[in-house]
């Protein structure tokens, strides 16, 4: 095993995490753009979408109680539905020595945290879940039970996060003990978030709304909270694999720089529906 842990094999599996990373973060981000579309589409409210916003143009009388509910809310059902769907493909692959499952650990991750932070801090977003919030009135124990619900969805990813990134390490080695542990947690997770981080701000330069600001604070936590119970983790041995060896994902690699660039240039000025 010890063979395996060289720089190149780091910065393969580094690649791979940060690849997923990023990929997850803008089909999280891109799968709400689609909500906007799809419900104005169904008030036939015209709405422009671009890399990093959305523009409903009509006459704030326009708005009603059901349309606020319905366009400001689906993205984030939907995303929370993306989410348990991305945890059930991990699991069904996990025995697998198969890369792309830290893809579904990444969507999973972004997905709940979007989801969660908008719970937690629906109060003070001045967009998306928080209109839902103004348009309810709700008393001021409902806000704080949301806000707490968001809260330990977020403690909960955190605590969990940690056995799915041990589990992934079937993809590249034969056991997870505490001889590759660092190894596999800086490749898979630290580096990527860091890298991919940085990836993702300058994809939305000059535009980084109120909601990912404050998303990223709470991913930062979140990571925190991960590395002090990753050092709590048991020894791991998995299964025999004869396919398992540590190569990069070119394939979604490649997909990434093209979406990366190409939905950049192509939103650059916005593009209306409706």
């Amino acid at each position: 095993m010890t063979e395996k842990l060289t720089r190149k094999n780091f910065w393969i599996i580094a690649a791979n995490s940060t690849a997923s990373f990023v990929l997850a973060y803008l089909l999280v981000f891109y799968l709400n753009q689609f909500s906007y579309i799809l419900t104005g589409g169904m008030y036939d409210f015209p709405v422009t979408i671009d890399y990093a916003t959305y523009f409903f143009h009509i006459e704030p009388w326009q708005w009603t109680h059901d349309s606020v509910i319905l366009i400001f809310s689906a993205g984030y059902i939907v995303t929370m539905f993306l989410g348990l769907l991305s945890l059930l493909a991990f699991f069904q692959l996990v025995a697998d020595a198969m890369p792309v499952k830290i893809f579904f650990f990444w969507v999973s991750i972004h997905a709940f945290t979007y989801v969660f932070v908008g719970l937690m801090l629906g109060n003070l977003l001045t967009e998306g879940i928080g209109h839902v919030f103004n348009w309810m009135y709700l008393a001021d124990t409902a806000k704080m039970i949301i806000s707490l619900l968001g809260f330990f969805g977020l403690l909960m990813t955190a605590l969990f996060a940690p056995r799915m990134i041990a589990l992934s390490a079937n993809s590249y080695f034969e056991r997870f003990n505490e001889k590759n542990a660092p190894f596999v947690i800086t490749a898979q997770v630290l580096v990527p978030f860091l890298i991919g981080s940085v990836l993702v701000y300058v994809y939305f330069v000059p535009k980084n709304l109120f909601h990912e600001k404050y998303g990223w604070i709470v991913l930062t936590a979140m990571m925190i909270i991960f590395f002090i119970r990753a050092r709590l983790m048991d020894d791991l041995m998995f299964e025999e694999d004869d396919t398992r060896n540590i190569r990069l994902m070119k394939g979604l690699i490649i997909f990434l720089a093209v979406f990366y660039a190409g939905s950049r240039i192509l939103l650059a000025n916005g593009i209306t529906f409706g």
